[in-house]
This record gives structure tokens, sequence and C-alpha cells, in this order.
């Protein structure tokens, strides 16, 4: 039997509106926090939509943005790259090739200047010129999206690097069997010359694609900007409110007055005629003012130091981005940034190297030229990067002058009755003890030598007597 529903009371109901009541109120408040009036970007004018136009306006204009998008490349490219077919002192045909191909166009310069335009927008793309003699639009023969090739030997003519403001992407591949699948097939790309500007459209085996951080999309990536893009404006919001401040408190303004006798007089002041005068004292060598019943007072000028606001945006960015202060600023000199810092830092340049230089970057671009016929097909090559790790000649340098002071010391204090030579060299210097052997082999050799010499000037001092 199912059970009888129980009236609802006056009280019940009440109860109940108020609580509709008061979530409506709490549904309009949230509304009202949300709302572009209280929305902190809108406050602070930062933009919410950017375009490319925007990135590359910052890119050319300010210099901490340039600084942003050039740091990682920058950092990574310091130290070049080796390419090699196999470890033999004998050049193979794909190295001489190769290193025929660098003789003749200067390669890394244009892979490091494509990564640092890559990053500016969304992608950037290098421009193959081949000596096929067909247009830019058309395909080269033998070129297959799974990177296969025919037998046809071409020459790389020249190479040329551009960013997302000049190049927009035409077509893509719509086929999902496709191994070009979503990559761009017709790209058209402004040629801007000394007096003219001419859009070209040019197939993809024409074009090597970069993206920089891929986050969803393997065609589009994320500015190097962008996570920061907030920081840099209020960067130029400071440098550009101090430089004002400068400029106006640097000439104070003034007030003029009329003295309690003038005003009781009933006189007052000629603007035209003071007017005059100070554009004379302004602009002129005039340093006087003609003041008859007017005081002048100096307004005290508001100046602020903007040094802390502007290092502290700069540390939230380099933070960003992830590179140590010091080495963002451009004063990692020495031993100026600490020692951890340094090898974490190292270590995120071998990791960008690794994994996106090697393998999005430079592999693709020697790939592309092994298939359009510019290089031999070699068995297999190898990209090798030098070690961040290895001792720069100033830190040898030091090292050597460090461990001979250490030695003289052993030497001069007699620690060799406490320690013999052997242990000291093994256990303080941490040598093994093949290289122990090695030095008292020539510490012997070396003994004997001047035994030698010391009983050759003996014999000749005895002969000449």
């Amino acid at each position: 039997m199912a059970e009888e529903q129980k009236p609802v009371t006056s009280n019940e109901q009440l109860q109940h509106m108020f609580r509709n009541e008061a979530v409506t109120l709490r549904r309009e408040l949230l509304q009202r926090l949300l709302s572009p009036a209280r929305n902190i970007d809108t406050e602070c004018q930062y933009p919410t939509d950017l375009t490319i136009e925007d990135y590359k306006g910052f890119f050319d204009r300010h210099g901490l943005a340039k600084r942003v998008v050039e740091v990682w490349p920058e950092e990574c490219w310091k130290l070049l790259p080796e390419i090699y077919e196999i470890e033999d002192k004998e050049e193979t045909e794909f190295e001489k090739a190769v290193n025929a191909l660098f003789k003749r166009l200067p390669i890394w310069y244009y892979l490091s200047r494509a990564d640092v335009l890559s990053g500016i927008g969304q992608f950037g793309v290098i421009l193959l010129g081949l000596n096929d003699g067909k247009p830019l639009s058309e395909p080269v023969m033998g070129v297959e999206a799974n990177g296969g090739r025919g037998d046809t030997k071409r020459e790389l003519l020249f190479l040329q690097t551009f960013d997302q403001s000049v190049v927009t992407i035409k077509e893509s591949e719509t086929t999902a069997t496709n191994p070009r699948y979503g990559f761009p097939t017709r790209y058209e790309i402004k040629f801007e010359g000394t007096n003219t500007t001419e859009q070209k459209i040019v197939h993809w085996s024409r074009i090597i694609h970069l993206v920089d951080n891929r986050t969803v999309s393997d065609v589009l990536g994320v500015p190097r900007m962008k996570p920061v893009y907030n920081n840099l404006l209020d960067v130029k919001k400071i440098s550009g409110g101090s430089g004002e401040m400068f400029w106006k408190g640097g000439f104070p303004g003034y007030s003029f007055e009329l003295t309690p006798e003038a005003e009781k007089a009933g006189a007052t002041i000629d603007e035209e005629s003071m007017k005059d005068q100070l554009f004379l004292w302004g602009q002129g060598l005039q340093r006087w003012l003609m003041l008859t019943g007017v005081s002048a007072k100096s307004l005290q000028p508001q100046a602020v130091n903007p040094s802390g606001h502007l290092e502290w945006h700069v540390r939230l960015i380099a933070m960003a981005l992830g590179i140590p202060y010091r080495i963002f600023m451009g004063t990692e000199e020495g031993k100026l940034a600490g020692v951890q810092d340094k090898k974490v830092h190292n270590s995120r340049i071998s990791r960008r190297r690794e994994s996106y230089l090697t393998p999005l970057v430079i592999r693709p671009f020697f790939d592309r030229l092994i298939a359009l016929g510019c290089l031999p097909k070699p068995t297999e090559y190898k990209v090798k990067w030098p070690d961040l790790e290895s001792p720069t000649e100033m830190d040898v340098a030091d090292i050597a002058m460090k461990k001979t002071d250490a030695f003289a010391k052993y030497v001069a204090g007699g620690v060799d009755a406490l320690l013999p030579p052997r242990s000291y060299l093994t256990s303080v210097h941490r040598m093994s003890e093949a290289e122990v052997n090695m030095i008292e082999g020539e510490r012997t050799q070396h003994q004997g030598d001047l035994l030698g010499d010391e009983k050759e000037d003996e014999d000749k001092g005895d002969n000449e007597k």
C-alpha cells in the first residue's frame, strides 16, 4: 500500500522559496564577478585572441619578446652537431657529399634561423630551391609521401626560411590512409623583394615544415611568446611608463598664481603674454621670466624606480621558459650561474636537441635531400651533438693550476712521510692504478735521464782538467 503524502505546510513553502532566491542571488553574483567589467584580462587590457601579426609585431619591435623567441635556439645551436655515416677515418660517399654541401651552403645557419622563425608563430618553413626546372607549384618528380625517391639526381641551389606571417597553408591532405594525412600539400608564400612583393604557390615536396611546442597538432604549435605574452605587455607598459615619467619629471610643471596683493587689487593674469615668455624660456636660451603680481611654484614630480617591477616580470618570463635568470639575461659568464642551475639547463638543452632538433628538424631536412637525390643514400647516418659537460680550455687550465699547487704543497710540506705518493694519487686525486703506474714509470725514466746528464757533465769536466 502506497504511503499517503503529507500536505506541504506554508512554513516549508517559505523555506523552499528562500532557498530558490538564495541560489538565484548566488548565480547573479557569480555572473557579475565574471562579467567583462570584472575580468582580469579585460581590466589589464590583455588581448584574448592573438594573431600572427601580434606576435610578429612584438618580435620586430620588442627586444625582450625577440629574446623569448631566440633564447632556446641560441642555446641549442651554440655548439653545432656533426653528420656522419660511420665512425671511420675514410670518408664515405655520403660524407663527402655532405661536406661538399656544407662548403657550398651554410646549412647550420639556415636550420638555426628556421628554428628561430618557426617559434614566432605556430610554424615556420624552409624552401628548398632545386634545379629540376619546374615551377614551385609543381611537385618534385619521384618524391613520394612516404619518403620514397626516384633515381634522378638533383642539386640544391638555395635555401630560404620563412615565418608564419608570410606563409599561408592553402591545402592539406584529407585522405586518412595517406602518410601525410593532415599535413599541408600546398603553401602560399609572400616573397618580399627590394621593391616588390610577390606571392607564389609552393608544393609540399619543396618545403620542410617546422613546428615547435607541439601539443595536439603536428602541423601547428604554440608560439613561444604565448605563455608569457601578458608579462611582455606588462614590461612594455613599465618601460614605456618609465620613459614618459622621466620625460615629464625631468621638466617639472609650474603653477602660476596671483599674489594676495594682486588678487585684492582685482588683477588678472595675461595668459597670452605668459605663453610667449614660457615659450622663450622653454624652447630658447632665455632663463628668466618677468612676473608682476604673479608667483611661480614648481610642481613636485612623482618619480618611481621601475627596476624592481621590470626584474620581477623578467624573472617570471625566465621561469616560464625554464631558463636560469642569468642565462636568459645573457650575463652567464664564468661561474655566475650556480653549478646546479647550469647542469639542469644543459640537460634541458640536450633534451631539446635529442627530442626535437634531431628527429624533427635535422633528420627531416637531410632525409628530404636524400629523397630528392641531392645526397646519396647512406646505409645509415648519425647526428652527434657536442658534449655540454666536457670541460672548456679555461676549465682545464684552472684544474691544472690547482693540481700543480696541490702537488707542490704535498712535496714541500713533507706529507709523503705520512701518506706515500701512490696512496696520495689514488685516494686524494682519484687516479686509476694505470695512471699512477704511468706516472711512476715516467718519473723513474726522467730521474735516470737526469743522472745520466749529471754523469756526462762530470766526465766532461774531468776531461777538461
